[in-house]
């Protein structure tokens, strides 16, 4: 079976000019393009080549995010060791983002927060890295 890699996550927001900059600053991401239609869109590059893209479709539901409805409920990004799952919690700390603090799971170590629109992200470190 071939192996699956997950390349980009794209998420709806309230506010582009908002979530832009806090995802920009929070992972240290470039802009790599912008797009006015058919709404819009900017796209956040890490140096490895993930991206973030973020949407502000004038449609979307302006309610603060839900993972209660069908469909995202959270995204997580893998912490190699606790030294990169502490240094996200101080850096998280610092930017002023509120968090759950480090909390262990059956599967390893979880460090809970939101975005601006409610969106849940975690960073994780597994059982097997820690």
């Amino acid at each position: 079976m071939p192996q699956m890699h997950l390349q980009h996550v794209a998420l709806s927001v309230t506010d582009i000019t908002r979530s832009g900059p806090w995802y920009e600053e929070l992972f240290g991401l470039a802009k790599v393009a912008e797009f006015t239609e058919p709404a819009p869109m900017q796209v956040y590059m890490s140096p490895d080549g993930q991206a973030i893209d973020l949407r502000q479709d004038p449609d979307v539901d302006r309610e603060r995010f839900s993972e209660k409805h069908v469909g995202l409920d959270h995204v997580a990004f893998v912490c190699a060791d606790r030294a990169e799952l502490d240094a996200w919690r101080e850096r998280l700390t610092t930017l002023g983002v509120e968090t759950s603090g480090v909390e262990a799971s059956p599967f390893g170590w979880h460090l809970n927060f939101r975005d601006p629109d409610g969106i849940p992200l975690e960073f994780f470190l597994p059982m097997s890295a820690g």
